[in-house]
């Protein structure tokens, strides 16, 4: 195996996304997009939804949209475990937008602190996924 590579494992809460070696990993990170390459220092990181690219070890490109999580990188091994992650086929533009509606209703009314987290939540990852999609959303 080439030094160029590292391990790495892309875990959601219902599937195993990914499992193999990859040559680089792009992720949105709270301070923007952040890319990984072999041999990278050892890092531990919050990740928000958004876009989740990774190049394999044979230059394929795999491109999803995830949701929020968090990333290991030690020893040449990175680990991903995140809530969602969601191919171009897999996302329904019609029901992120409905979503996004939903959201922007719930933040309209009085919550808790812990419910207007959620719904932040909620939007955040409406609009990752119309985002990734590449279709408009009304504001």
């Amino acid at each position: 195996m080439d030094t160029a590579h590292f391990y790495l494992r892309v875990l959601a809460t219902d599937k195993e996304f990914y499992k193999g070696f990859a040559k680089c990993l792009t992720v949105q990170t709270l301070d923007g997009q952040i890319q990984f390459l072999a041999h990278h220092q050892r890092v531990i990181m919050a990740l928000e939804p958004g876009e989740l690219d990774i190049e394999k070890d044979d230059g394929t490109k795999i491109h999803v949209v995830a949701g929020f999580g968090t990333m290991v990188f030690a020893n040449n091994r990175c680990q991903v475990l995140v809530d969602t992650c969601e191919t171009e086929a897999e996302l329904d533009a019609r029901r992120a937008n409905e979503a996004l509606e939903r959201a922007k209703e719930r933040l309209r009314q009085r919550q808790s602190i812990s419910e207007y987290r959620m719904t932040q939540a909620a939007m955040a990852r409406a609009l990752s996924r119309l985002k990734f999609k590449g279709k408009d959303y009304k504001n």
